[in-house]
C-alpha cells in the first residue's frame, strides 16, 4: 500500500510504502506530522472519498422492492480510478481536515496505490453492516462468506421517505467498505498533543461551550454563528483524541484484540505494565491513575492531571491496547517516545514489535536514537548471531519482540523538501542523520574532556 504526495506543507513530493512497521525520522519542523495526519485521514475517510455511485434502475429497485444485488466484481476493472478519485476528494479536503486556510494547500496532492487492487473483492470474508433511521427504516448490508455479491435490504413500515442522494452517500460508502475492508486498515491516530488532551480534554470541549454562549447571550440565535461554533478548532486527528477520551467511559467496556478471551497470553499488555507501571480507570467523571502498589507502601490513586507528564502521555496507547485495537488495524502514533525516560523509549520499542507480530500495524515519527537502535537491535536478532540465546536472556528480549527486515520500512524528509527511502536490511535501519549527529556530539566531549586541565 503506497501513499504519494505532493506539496504537503514543507514536503515538495515522495512516498511512504507501509510495512507492517513504517518509521518516519527526520530533523524538526520538516512535516513528518503531516505526512502522518494525512495518511491516518486518508484511511479513515476513505470509504466516503471513493465515491462509488449505485446506477439509477438498481437505485430504484431498492426503493421500490426494497431489495436489490450488487455483484463486488463489477467495480474491480475499476479499482485504480476508484483510488485516484478519492486521492483527488482527500486532496481538496486537506484544508478542513487541518483546519485551516486553503493556502496552505495550494497544488497539494495525495494518492493512494494498492498493489493488484483490480482483485481486492475477497469472496472469503464475511460482510455485514446497516444503518437506522429513526428507529423506523434499516438498511441491512449482507455478504455471505465465499460470495462476491453484497444483498441489500431496505425495511420501512411505509414507503421509503429517505432522500435518494442521503441514500446514494449511505450505499456509497458501504459499497466501497465491503470492496477495501480486508485490505485497508482501519486507523487509530495518537497525536502529539496527548499529553495536553489528557489533562484539558474537559475545557477542550470548546465548540458546546461556544454554542451555549451563543445561545445565551444572543436575543436571535444567527444560524451561520451556530454552524461556525460546531466545527472544531483543532485538526481532526487532534479532535478525534479529544473525542475518544471524551467518551472513555463507553468505550472501556470493550474488548480488544489483545485482551480477548481467547488470546489472552500475547505478551503485549506486559510490555505495556512495563511502561505504565500501573493502570487507568474512570472515578466520578475523572480519569484516575493507579501506580502498581509497591511492597511496604500504601495503594495510591490519583487523578491524571497531578501524574507525571509520561503517564499521560501513555495514557491513549494504554486505552487503545486494552480497549480499541482490532487485529489488522494500523496504529499511526507521533512521536512514542515522548516523556519517556531512555530505558522506556527501549521498552516502546519492544511493545511496537509486540504490536506488529500481533496483527496491527504500526506507523511511526521519531526524533529518538534510543528508540530506532532498540528496532535495529530487534531486527538484528532475526538473523543468524553466535551466542543468541544468551544474549536474549541478558536482555530480555522474547521472541515476540524480533522482526524481520522485510517487516519494517523507514523514511526521512530531506533538505530537498523530498521524502527519502532508508535502506532496512539484516543490520535495521540505515539512519545516518543519528549517526552523524552522535558522532559530532561524541568527538565534541572528547576535546573538551581531553582538554581539560589536571
Amino acid at each position: 500500500m503506497k501513499f504519494t504526495f505532493k506539496k504537503i506543507g514543507y514536503i515538495d513530493d515522495g512516498e511512504v510504502t507501509l510495512g507492517d512497521l513504517t518509521v518516519i525520522c527526520g530533523r524538526n519542523n520538516v512535516g513528518k506530522t503531516y505526512l502522518s495526519y494525512t495518511i491516518y485521514g486518508f484511511l479513515k475517510h476513505l470509504w466516503r472519498l471513493a465515491g462509488i455511485r449505485l446506477d439509477k434502475e438498481t437505485l430504484e429497485q431498492l426503493y421500490e422492492q426494497g431489495v436489490c444485488r450488487i455483484d463486488l466484481r463489477q467495480y474491480t476493472q475499476d479499482a485504480a480510478k476508484i483510488l485516484a478519485r478519492a486521492g483527488n476528494n482527500f486532496s481538496r479536503d486537506l484544508p478542513r481536515f487541518f483546519n485551516t486556510t486553503d493556502e496552505y494547500f495550494v497544488d497539494a496532492a495525495v494518492g493512494l496505490e494498492i498493489e493488484n487492487c483490480t482483485f481486492f473483492v475477497d469472496v472469503d470474508y464475511e460482510f455485514k453492516g446497516g444503518v437506522k433511521f429513526s428507529g423506523k427504516e434499516l438498511i441491512r448490508f449482507t455478504k455471505e462468506k465465499g460470495a462476491s455479491v453484497l444483498d441489500i435490504v431496505l425495511q420501512s413500515d411505509s414507503s421509503s421517505t429517505i432522500p435518494r442522494e442521503i441514500l446514494q452517500d449511505i450505499l456509497s460508502e458501504h459499497i466501497a467498505d465491503a470492496l477495501f475492508s480486508t485490505v485497508v486498515p482501519n486507523p487509530f491516530v495518537i497525536t502529539s498533543e496527548r499529553t495536553g488532551i489528557s489533562l484539558f480534554y474537559k475545557e477542550l470541549d470548546y465548540s458546546k461551550s461556544a454554542l451555549l454562549d451563543h445561545l445565551a447571550d444572543a436575543e436571535k440565535p444567527d444560524p451561520i454563528t451556530l454552524l461556525n461554533t460546531l466545527r472544531s478548532r483543532y485538526a481532526e486527528p487532534i479532535k478525534d483524541n479529544i473525542d475518544v477520551i471524551r467518551d472513555y467511559d463507553s468505550l472501556c467496556k470493550r474488548k480488544s484484540h489483545f485482551q480477548d478471551d481467547d488470546q489472552q497470553d500475547t505478551g503485549v499488555v506486559d510490555a505495556l505494565l512495563k511502561l505504565t507501571e500501573g493502570s487507568f480507570r474512570s472515578l466520578n467523571d475523572q480519569l484516575i491513575y493507579a501506580p502498581r502498589k509497591e511492597p511496604g507502601r500504601d495503594e495510591v490513586s490519583l487523578p491524571i492531571y497531578m501524574a507525571s507528564s509520561s503517564i499521560k502521555s501513555l495514557f491513549l496507547m494504554d486505552f487503545y491496547i486494552r480497549r480499541l485495537a482490532q487485529d489488522g488495524d494500523i496504529l499511526i502514533i507521533d512521536e512514542p517516545e515522548l516523556n519517556l525516560h531512555p530505558d522506556n523509549q527501549w521498552n516502546m520499542a519492544r511493545l511496537l514489535a509486540r504490536m506488529v507480530n500481533r496483527g496491527v500495524r504500526v506507523l511511526i515519527t521519531t526524533h529518538s536514537d534510543f528508540l530506532v537502535r532498540e528496532i535495529n537491535s530487534l531486527i538484528m536478532l532475526s538473523g543468524s548471531i553466535s551466542d543468541k540465546g544468551a544474549i536474549m536472556e541478558r536482555g530480555k528480549i522474547s521472541e515476540s519482540d524480533i522482526l524481520r527486515p522485510e517487516q519494517v520500512r523507514a523514511y526521512t524528509v530531506s533538505n530537498q523538501h523530498r521524502i527519502e527511502a532508508l535502506n532496512v536490511d539484516e543490520h535495521g535501519m540505515a539512519l545516518e542523520l543519528f549517526d552523524e549527529l552522535v558522532n559530532e556530539v561524541d568527538a565534541l566531549s572528547d576535546d573538551i574532556y581531553y582538554g581539560m586541565e589536571d
